[in-house]
């Protein structure tokens, strides 16, 4: 079994175990600070460069 086969199967029997529900982590792309959902600039540097992962 290959390891990307073995990773995609991890990944799906994670799904299973915490549910279907959507979570999003954002962070400046400036400085790296974990930011609140609702955030549209960063508190610490002001930056609007923000990424969103969504888990």
């Amino acid at each position: 079994m290959s390891l990307g086969v073995l990773s995609g199967n991890m990944m799906e029997r994670l799904r299973r175990v915490v549910g279907a529900r959507k979570q999003s982590h954002l962070e400046c792309r400036r400085c790296g600070t974990t930011l609140e959902t609702d955030a549209t600039t960063c508190p610490v540097c002001d930056s609007s460069a923000i990424a969103r992962y969504d888990l």
